[in-house]
């Protein structure tokens, strides 16, 4: 797998970067825990290096919050392999009190020192706070982070689900070498809700809009999208068979979100049959290739079976770029 290498950070990434927020999401023993291990060793044989977690991925009760944390640990652990970048997120709220913000620098340190030991980690190699609290000035959570990166806790720290005022905002205090400590954002993107257009936000989630692509041109941060492949959307509606005509049919059978069946994205449809015919890449896969052709961009997926990265290394491999999908 093809690799990203940033200006100022020590290790190259790899091109997509595997999420696993469902990973031993039943346990850390037994079929599902072994699934983790096949899914991360699928990825690992294709020559994937990195990884997305979280501190609360992977929650099941009170007894445990960071399953996905600790099954990586020990597949890093039993596999011996070093040579991984894990990517965490801390100060996420309590599930069981979602009101109650944790945005704070007790709260940081309790999930760096708790993500730390799971992980097996003395330095985690990226941390991003997890969700934003718009009552705490941005310069001030900056000044959290800025000590885990000087202690040698941290390689670089950056934000999931932060506007791009707020990211801005941040950067402009951090000055000229911001870089050194900052690496990027985390926030909802996919070919399917790109920009301002077609998206429905879930609760809490922050889009990657026009304000923050026009930052990143400015400012060349790395861009890491979640629900990359919008849970499958365009999948979903060749698997029904739906047709694109100026508007759309068959479809009664379609299990997505229909808020997005949109004209734009009956036109994306069509484009992406026509690329699938052309490669033999799958819907899905060329959407990913969607965000592996705009600039600093890393997209995150996950995936329920090791079989579902077969086509990884395919689409990761190509040169794509933005002409490939204009239709």
């Amino acid at each position: 797998m093809k690799t990203m290498t940033l200006r100022t950070y020590p290790a190259p990434l790899s091109r997509v970067c595997l999420g696993t927020a469902t990973l031993a999401a039943d346990g850390l023993t037994g079929e599902k825990a072994q699934q983790a291990y096949d899914i991360m060793d699928a990825y690992y044989d294709l020559g994937g290096r990195f990884l997305d977690t979280a501190h609360v991925y992977g929650r099941w009760g009170k007894e445990n919050t960071n399953a996905s944390e600790q099954i990586i640990g020990r597949w890093l652990r039993d596999r011996g392999h070093g040579d991984m970048t894990v990517l965490t997120k801390a100060c996420h709220f309590d599930p069981d009190t979602p009101d109650v913000s944790r945005v704070d620098a007790v709260s940081l340190m309790e999930d760096v020192e708790a993500s730390r030991k799971s992980l097996g980690q003395d330095k985690l190699d990226i941390l991003l706070l997890h969700r934003d609290n718009e009552d705490v000035d941005i310069r001030t959570i900056v000044d959290f982070c800025v000590p885990l990166v000087d202690k040698g806790l941290v390689t670089r720290f950056g934000l999931s689900n932060y506007r791009a005022e707020r990211i801005k905002t941040a950067i402009d205090y951090l000055g000229r070498d911001w870089d050194r400590y900052f690496i990027g954002v985390s926030n909802e993107w996919s070919l399917a809700m790109d920009g301002d257009r077609n998206y429905t936000p879930g609760s809490g989630m922050v889009k990657t809009d026009a304000a923050m692509k026009a930052l990143q041109e400015k400012e060349p941060f790395l861009l890491l999208p979640f629900s990359s492949v919008a849970h499958g959307f365009y999948e979903k509606l060749h698997r029904c068979g739906a047709v694109y005509d100026g508007g759309w049919v068959h479809t009664e059978e379609f299990r997505g979100n229909r808020a997005w069946l949109t004209e734009e994205n009956g036109r994306m449809y069509r484009r992406l049959l026509a690329l699938s015919a052309e490669t033999g890449l799958s819907l899905t896969m060329l959407s990913l290739g969607y965000l592996l052709a705009q600039p600093n961009v890393i997209p995150a997926m996950s995936v329920s079976r090791p079989e579902q990265l077969g086509e990884l290394l395919s689409v990761t491999e190509r040169e794509w770029t933005p002409c490939d999908f204009e239709c």
